[in-house]
């Protein structure tokens, strides 16, 4: 049976070298089975990805978006990754499932895989928590997977 509700975060780690975490966006492209709560943020609109605030200074909102699976159904977000203003980062669109991300969080934090998208590509990994919830993390430089 389905939960209640699937969450979607995006944010950007902006390290050093890596490509230019503070103008990199996101955009949820797709939404299956199910609707969005309130509070969730838009779809089909650029997202501003935020960064760690310097000291001092609160962290801006985190992109979210909450949803409540229809009909019994597992529900599933469609994201892109992007920089509105630097033509040469490349685009990268990731499909998330309800499924995915429960088997994910099932396995013990030391022997998973599932850390990095794709291994890495682009500076793109996610986590997986119980709930569901998945976290994308972009403008990491370098990600591995946990022991490599």
């Amino acid at each position: 049976m389905s939960t209640k509700v699937f969450q979607l975060s995006a944010l950007s780690q902006n390290d050093p070298g890596a490509s230019d975490g503070s103008v990199l966006s996101c955009k949820i492209i797709g939404v299956c089975n199910g609707t969005l709560r309130e509070g969730s943020f838009p779809v089909n609109e650029n997202v501003q990805l935020p960064i760690p605030p310097g000291e001092n200074k609160s962290a801006p909102a985190t992109p979210t978006w909450f949803l409540i699976p229809e009909n019994g159904l597992e529900g599933s977000f469609t994201i892109e990754v992007f920089s509105p203003t630097d033509p040469t980062y490349p685009s990268k669109t990731i499909a998330i499932s309800e499924t995915d991300v429960k088997n994910w969080a099932k396995v013990p934090f030391n022997n998973r895989e599932n850390q990095i998208y794709q291994d890495g590509e682009y500076g793109i990994f996610g986590f997986a928590q119980e709930g569901p919830i998945y976290t994308i993390t972009a403008g990491v430089l370098n990600p591995r997977k946990n022991g490599n």
